[in-house]
């Protein structure tokens, strides 16, 4: 399983599917404050996409 952070998950979602990429779930929000999704690559290895909101207490966003 591989967890990768993106800054936008419904955007990504929409430019994947849009691709032809399989999304076995797509977007939501997690009870513990994440947004997740979840692929998987043609060799059956899951793929999480992760979002970390801007109010969630893990963001950690230095640039200005």
């Amino acid at each position: 399983m591989l967890w990768l952070q993106v800054r936008d998950v419904r955007a990504e979602y929409e430019r994947l599917s849009a691709a032809g990429v399989q999304v076995l779930r797509e977007p939501q929000i997690e009870p513990w404050g994440l947004i997740e999704m979840w692929l998987e690559d043609p060799d059956g290895v899951s793929i999480v996409l992760v979002e970390v909101p801007a109010d969630h207490p893990l963001r950690r966003d230095q640039r200005s």
